[in-house]
């Protein structure tokens, strides 16, 4: 490992912190195979609980480190390098959350929206200049980013390269909560602390909602899991707490 990721896990909750603020942690070919095998490690953490992703000193990511970036189809390894690190995000069964100061740009929106929601300080900003690249952006993630964002905020995104600030950013439904300058971390830590402790129930949640992100219509086999939830251990459990804490018998 080079020192470009930063991996810190304590009572279950995994902090990754992009570190190269020399360069606004742009995302380097390097970086991004630390932050590919960090992920890949946590993928059967049976401790984990959920996953803090930022970037280090005041910037979450400048995107692509154009210091990797030569115009030519071997570019497409910075995209494909990408693309795990956004699948390896998608599959962790816990929730993700980004935490967003000042930059966040190209590739790394590809990587925060890879997040199960964002959290944005009021100093922060989303832009995809590829276009002013001469590039066509991956076009899985563009799909992803239509599911989710639709047309219009996806339009000015990519096809005018339009930098969006966090309100408006709130606003198009990217970022979740908008908080004061310096404060995004703390913001998520608290929302974490409040997530639910029904591992089976969280990630069967977790997976429904990127299946729907992905058109999927077919839920016959959501039931099947909804099903064996609601018969499971982890469930009476569940609610058998709930009921003591408001005095139920």
């Amino acid at each position: 490992m080079s020192g470009l990721v930063l991996v810190e896990c304590q009572d279950g909750v995994c902090t990754i912190t992009l570190n190269n603020p020399r360069k606004k942690n742009a995302l380097s070919l390097e970086m991004l195979a630390d932050l590919e095998k960090n992920l890949e490690n946590l993928q059967n953490d049976e401790d984990l609980r959920a996953v803090i992703l930022q970037g280090a000193e005041g910037s979450f990511s400048v995107g692509a480190d154009l210091a990797d970036v030569i115009g030519t189809p071997a570019d497409q390894e910075i995209d494909d390098r990408i693309e795990c690190v956004d699948k390896l995000m998608l599959g962790l069964p816990v929730p993700c959350l980004a935490a967003i100061e000042g930059p966040c740009v190209g590739g790394a929106v590809t990587v925060a929206m890879a997040c199960d929601a964002l959290v944005a300080s009021e100093n922060s900003f989303f832009e995809i200049p590829a276009t002013r690249l001469g590039l066509l952006y991956n076009p899985d993630s563009v799909a992803r980013f239509h599911a989710r964002l639709g047309s219009a905020t996806l339009t000015r995104l990519l096809l005018f390269g339009e930098r969006l600030n966090a309100q408006t950013a709130h606003h198009s439904g990217m970022v979740s909560w908008v908080v004061p300058e310096g404060s995004a971390y703390d913001k998520a830590l608290e929302i974490i602390s409040k997530v639910a402790s029904t591992p089976k129930a969280v990630a069967a949640t977790k997976s429904l909602i990127i299946a729907l992100e992905h058109g999927q219509q077919n839920l016959s086999d959501w039931n099947k899991i909804r099903n064996e939830i609601l018969g499971s251990t982890e469930r009476k459990g569940a609610v058998e707490k709930a009921k003591k804490r408001l005095g139920i018998k």
